[in-house]
């Protein structure tokens, strides 16, 4: 007997591609509705799917309710991995057999950090439309712990982050690096040093960005240097810590990277080098192991291009 006919023993196809990504569209979604928009599709194409699926496996993948949407239950849990895996190795194999850059398509869902996002991702984007048109950056941005729980929720295909405190089961690759330096206002008496010791600044009122990474990095690099900064003020607001230190208020400590010296309101900051220079830290992309579809692989690839280009400047 032919082991490839669907009579042959052992042979079982009960689901389609299409019905496996309506069940990984509405389990990120949360709603049928929604789903519907991303795969351009209606509400009851999408909704029979999922019943169509539900029955050949015999389960409810679904809680379904008007005002609550379309909640996993724990047997959709329990396939929810493995129907991204089946859907990253069916666009694969696809991908495998054509060099046609317009095979890549479709939505790319990247988090990353706020410090960051403005960096990377409106250059992220103009690369993506020159190299591969027919994909679209959905991009999200928060604190890292948020965004690295959206990746793990499957919420998000990668994340660009600091490489501070990253689990380590996450894959990686590396973007470019930075590092620390110090932040003063314009008129600081110390504002026309090249470079200064953090002892030199351990006296004066801190202005925190309490954001983790940077909060993180920010307390371990003074403990290390024996120094236990005066916190006077904390945001998590980028602009307003530059905008604070501008107003002398307080030094800061933020990563290194080519950015005009004149705050929003109108005052300025000069950037200094930490004299012992402190550890590079890397800019990473992450994505976990369920899988890395040509698409998402294209984005880390135009990522790291982008990285280049920061480097550059």
């Amino acid at each position: 007997m032919d082991p490839l006919r669907a009579d042959a023993p052992g042979y079982a196809a009960p689901f389609t591609l299409r019905q496996l990504e309506c069940f990984v569209a509405v389990a990120e979604s949360g709603s049928i509705a929604r789903a519907a928009d991303v795969l351009r599709a209606s509400d009851s194409a999408v909704s029979d799917a999922l019943t169509a699926m539900e029955k050949t496996l015999g389960c409810r993948l679904f809680d379904r309710r008007r005002s609550r949407g379309a909640t996993l239950t724990s047997d959709g849990l329990a396939i929810l991995s493995i129907a991204h895996r089946m859907l990253s190795d069916a666009e694969e194999l696809s991908a495998a057999v054509g060099n046609d850059a317009s095979a890549l398509m479709g939505p790319v869902r990247v988090g990353a950090v706020d410090t960051l996002a403005p960096v990377i991702i409106p250059r992220l984007i103009e690369r993506m439309r020159t190299d591969h048109p027919a994909l679209r950056v959905d991009f999200r941005t928060g604190d890292q712990p948020s965004m690295i729980d959206a990746l793990e929720r499957a919420e998000l295909d990668l994340v660009i982050t600091f490489d501070i405190d990253v689990p380590p089961e996450l894959r990686r690759r590396s973007l470019w690096s930075t590092h620390a330096c110090v932040v003063v206002a314009a008129d600081h008496p110390l504002a026309d040093r090249g470079s200064i010791g953090l002892d030199e600044v351990a006296d004066e009122p801190m202005v925190l960005l309490d954001i983790f990474s940077s909060r993180v990095h920010t307390l371990e690099l003074m403990s290390s240097r024996s120094i236990t900064p005066r916190i006077a003020y904390r945001t998590d607001n980028y602009e307003l810590c530059r905008s604070l230190v501008a107003r002398g208020l307080g030094y800061t400590l933020l990563m290194r990277r080519a950015i005009r010296s004149q705050t929003w309101d109108g005052a300025g900051v000069t950037s200094l080098e930490i004299d012992p220079s402190p550890r590079d830290v890397e800019i990473l992309a992450v994505w976990t192991n369920r899988g890395h579809p040509p698409r998402v692989a294209a984005v880390v690839e135009a990522a790291a291009a982008v990285g280049d280009t920061v480097l550059m400047r």
